[in-house]
């Protein structure tokens, strides 16, 4: 994926995904998921996938983008590395039918932050089904962002430009001992903040470090 920095390799990992994936959660409310990776042809997942990015986009209230992302522009950004799903129930099998919107809760990438002598931060991107939130999904997620993170050979990860105002994301990255490495002062023109500029807190883990243990709500 071309960024500010040109193409970015992704750093060296001799650990397989297989190893830890699929990874099952159990939502707040009750619901039995499985953490898995995207299979990119799978079209009838990628379609949904892009409509809950492109959700967010045209919300206007946390991600940066003003348009939304047609193929080409929704590979680029989100497959172009590593993409992981949470579905609902057992894993997504190749070949089987599914009603997508309903099986999806959640989906993340992840992708080098910086390049070369950098590159072993990690940047990482989520989005939770608007057919089901408010359940634990995207905590869900985070916590299994860190060991993926890991196997994928980064040593950490920054989160850039997580809004002031999205009160959600806060609270699951304070939750789960992301620090507040920095602030950007008017970062965004939201469309849930008329007529200012919100400010962007910088979040940021040490993979390497010892995780703390955290109460979170499954």
């Amino acid at each position: 994926m071309s960024s500010a920095y040109g193409i970015i390799p992704k750093p060296v990992s001799n650990i397989s995904l297989d190893t830890i994936l699929p990874i099952s959660k159990t939502l707040r409310n009750g619901t039995k998921a499985t953490l898995q990776q995207v299979d990119p042809n799978n079209q009838a997942l990628v379609s949904v996938l892009r409509h809950l990015v492109n959700y967010e986009i045209n919300m206007g209230s946390t991600y940066p983008q003003e348009h939304e992302l047609d193929e080409e522009g929704f590979t680029s950004y989100f497959l172009a590395y590593d993409s992981f799903v949470l579905v609902k129930d057992d894993p997504i099998v190749p070949g089987k039918e599914y009603d997508m919107h309903d099986k999806v809760l959640g989906c993340f990438y992840v992708k080098p932050n910086y390049p070369g002598r950098c590159s072993h931060i990690a940047n990482g991107g989520f989005f939770v089904s608007t057919v089901h939130r408010g359940f634990g999904a995207g905590i869900a997620m985070g916590e299994s962002f860190p060991q993926i993170a890991s196997a994928l050979g980064y040593q950490a990860s920054v989160f850039n430009l997580v809004f002031q105002n999205n009160e959600a994301s806060i609270k699951i990255w304070r939750r789960l001992g992301f620090k507040e490495a920095g602030r950007i002062p008017k970062a965004g023109r939201l469309e849930n903040s008329p007529g200012k500029l919100v400010d962007a807190i910088i979040f940021y883990k040490d993979f390497t470090e010892q995780n703390e243990e955290t109460d979170v709500d499954k």
